[in-house]
């Protein structure tokens, strides 16, 4: 109705000035809250794409094991490439440093295709390897220098030692995540051939997209095809641990920014308190001309959300202002020692910005009600008697 409308602009605008300071804080609150929980999201949003897209860049979006032939898995729909691979842990030492990391064999020309990295060198030749950032770091070795590698499950027999071969570091690789710098290694296929003795097939392919494509379908459709002689996994799954904590990191940070739309909350409820006890005489007044509980309910919910709705304008405002100009311009640096990124990394969606709407208006909406009720629930007679 108008008329509620009407009422609730003459109660914000000419309320007693005792109240009067208690607005400022809710608005602020608010808008404080909706900032700090947008720009909080984008950032998380940031970096959790930047870590999937190297998850994803390093091996692939899925990988396939079993008695498969290439071919068929090239013919697939929506198949950019498929890159096979021998993988084995191995021990890698180089003086008395020894190292337990896992050990690939693949082919030269899938090196940079199917794993997304920065490589300092070249990619090996015959009866060479390139080794991750921490690795070499802990090796003590550099671009040029030979290690040994021997495989204990590959030995002859059980009396003899397992032979160890030696390799040339022909690059570094660095990828940044978890510790992919330290437990990876990689040679070629041939070298692979003749290291792993019991080897006689690939033990997987790392299939690579060219869209990006619902892996969940297609997983399920890679077993219909295949059944069970086949074994699927997606990029997510295999890095099942971090994609977890990203999610519980993403649900810790809403619930803890949510107390601040809390806070606001109970500041606006004491507002609308205090203005509704000085304006209880002229709600008397409404009472006796016929007025219902429910729009006095409308009346002081239409006040809450005019005094917090110009709080969340200008939080929102605000917050999507920096997003803008951070990425247009990029001008908050991060210390390149410690990231591997340059600037802050910020990403909104539409569907965080309506879950943050949602938050914050289910409060107001508690806060306002909560104060509508203690109101409409007033004695008229004594609400008729009250003295401004």
């Amino acid at each position: 109705m108008n008329w509620v409308k009407t009422f609730s602009n003459k109660f914000y605008n000419h309320s007693v000035p005792h109240g009067s300071y208690l607005r400022p804080f809710s608005m602020f609150g608010m808008g404080i809250g909706c900032f700090a929980m947008i720009v909080s999201i984008s950032v998380l949003n940031g970096f959790e794409n930047l870590v999937i897209n190297k998850l994803r860049s390093f091996g692939g979006d899925i990988t396939i094991s079993g008695e498969l032939d290439i071919d068929q898995l090239l013919g697939l729909n929506g198949v950019k490439s498929v890159h096979p691979f021998i993988e084995r842990n191995v021990v890698i030492y180089k003086e008395d440093e020894h190292r337990i990391v896992t050990l690939k064999s693949v082919e030269r020309g899938n090196i940079h295709n199917s794993y997304g990295w920065n490589l300092k060198g070249l990619a090996p030749n015959q009866g060479e390897i390139i080794i991750g950032e921490d690795l070499a770091y802990r090796l003590g070795v550099e671009i040029g220098h030979d290690i040994y590698i021997y495989s204990p499950i590959d030995q002859s027999s059980g009396l003899s030692f397992s032979p160890r071969r030696k390799f040339k570091v022909s690059g570094i690789f660095i990828t940044n995540i978890l510790n992919y710098d330290e437990k990876f290694a990689f040679i070629l296929m041939t070298d692979g051939m003749d290291l792993f003795k019991r080897k006689t097939e690939y033990d997987g392919y790392n299939i690579i997209f060219k869209d990006n494509p619902d892996l969940d379908s297609i997983k399920s459709q890679f077993k219909n095809r295949f059944g069970s002689a086949s074994f699927v996994q997606t990029w997510d799954e295999k890095n099942k641990s971090l994609v977890e904590a990203m999610k519980m990191e993403r649900r810790g940070t809403i619930m803890v920014l949510s107390l601040i739309f809390l806070v606001a909350g109970f500041n606006l409820a004491a507002n609308l308190s205090l203005i509704s006890i000085q304006k209880m005489r002229e709600f008397g007044v409404l009472r006796v001309l016929g007025v219902s509980k429910k729009s006095i309910y409308k009346i002081i919910i239409s006040l809450g959300f005019m005094t917090a709705g110009k709080g969340l304008f200008y939080g929102f405002s605000a917050a999507l202002s920096l997003i803008f100009l951070q990425k247009k311009f990029l001008f908050i640096k991060l210390p390149s020692e410690i990231f591997f990124i340059d600037s802050l990394p910020m990403i909104i969606n539409l569907t965080d910005l309506l879950l943050i709407i949602l938050i914050s208006f289910t409060i107001i909406f508690i806060a306002t009600l909560g104060s509508a009720k203690k109101i409409a629930s007033v004695n008229l007679k004594k609400s008729l008697e009250w003295i401004k």
